[in-house]
């Protein structure tokens, strides 16, 4: 299972973090509080071993406090969150969402986004949904680049809550409690209500090939929910199964991953992501230029990989890989976890271009643990 889970220091000095909506419930269900960016979030709930099961086989749901979402809103909010990611919302067909990378003029990562456009009552919104790590970059970004005549934006975060159900028996659940059929294709969402609380639902592949779906309700709502959830069969799971399941699948995450030090391409290129979050057809966007250059230079120097650890302690993260050949350095660890679905220690990590699949790098040091580099997703073996 997951060895580390990365958080971030609280929104302001000695801040208490801010609380689940859904806290009496999730301590009646044995929950164990962990913290990311200034938020509690449930790490497991006694089991995580039977958690990490439950997605596998059947279906888990676990409240995303992990994740920030961003209400954006007045004259013509889809244009102005266009013009500032690499993907294409504009010619997104209605209940497509998109995914894509927020960048500094330098082509760095300030987030990486999740985009849905909403047909509302009270006219177009956009929900922007994102990792809790990213939230303060992104904040920031569009107080700088979004003109307020134009489209106005607001933190949701505490007043939305994003429930997540995985595994085979997502969809089932999902529809039954509903009274759907729940969006098919990543990223596809749709509108519907529960009890007369609005609900949008989004299909995800978060965690890999098992069914998933991120459910937004009001956090008054939220309750009820959870509990009609948890009736139709899906057990609660913590982060560390998610963020378990998340490395196994190749997945990077802003704040593990995806950081400010890293060109989004260098992510996305080698786990598959490449045509899902980034548009090469659409017009400007701020770190436009730096993303085109590298597709006409052909290659990055580094690529997101996987490393197989075999029965080694899991090393941290940020801990350096060396080229056993040259003795020289050849990237470092991003995410770490002990993979059930392999049975091994696995990690995600940057490694130089020119070190293939297949390959062994040293861990920390020259004399290091061996770990040998794999393409992404993990696949069990046979």
């Amino acid at each position: 299972m997951v060895d580390s889970i990365p958080s971030a220091p609280a929104p302001a000095e000695d801040a208490p973090p801010s609380e689940s909506p859904l806290r009496a419930q999730q301590d009646a269900a044995g929950v164990v509080w962990t913290e990311v960016a200034g938020r509690r979030v449930a790490r497991h709930y006694g089991d995580q071993a039977g958690e990490y099961a439950a997605v596998r086989r059947a279906a888990g749901m676990a409240e995303r406090g992990d994740r920030a979402r961003i209400r954006m809103f007045g004259k013509d909010p889809v244009k102005m969150i266009h013009g500032l990611v690499t993907n294409d919302l504009l010619k997104a067909v209605p209940g497509q969402g998109v995914y894509a990378a927020m960048l500094t003029p330098k082509g760095r990562t300030v987030a990486e986004l999740r985009i849905f456009r909403r047909e509302l009552p009270t006219g177009v919104e956009v929900l922007i949904e994102l990792p809790r790590e990213a939230l303060a970059g992104t904040r920031e970004h569009l107080r700088k680049f979004v003109p307020p005549m134009f489209a106005k934006w607001a933190d949701a975060t505490d007043g939305l809550t994003q429930l997540g159900v995985f595994g085979p028996q997502a969809r089932e659940i999902v529809g039954r409690v509903l009274g759907i059929d729940p969006p098919r294709g990543e990223d596809a969402h749709a509108e519907t209500a529960l009890g007369g609380a609005p609900v949008m639902v989004a299909a995800t592949r978060y965690v890999g090939l098992e069914d998933g779906f991120d459910l937004f309700v009001a956090a008054d709502a939220a309750p009820a929910l959870w509990a009609a959830l948890a009736e139709a069969g899906a057990r609660p799971v913590g982060l560390g199964a998610i963020e378990t399941l998340r490395i196994e699948a190749g997945r990077p995450r802003y704040g593990a991953d995806l950081t400010e030090d890293v060109i989004p391409t260098e992510a996305f290129e080698e786990a598959g992501l490449m045509e899902r979050a980034i548009s090469f057809g659409k017009g400007c966007y701020t770190g436009q230029e730096v993303i085109v250059r590298i597709a006409h230079r052909g290659h990055v120097n580094k690529h997101l990989r996987g490393l197989l650890l075999g029965d080694a302690p899991a090393p941290a993260p940020g801990t350096r890989l060396i080229n056993p050949e040259t003795g020289k350095d050849a990237g470092w660890l991003t995410s770490v976890a002990f993979s059930p679905m392999l049975g091994q220690t696995v990690a995600l990590g940057y490694v130089r271009r020119e070190v293939e699949p297949g390959a062994t790098v040293r861990v920390g040091t020259a004399e290091g643990t061996a770990a040998t580099v794999a393409r992404l997703p993990f696949e069990r073996a046979g």
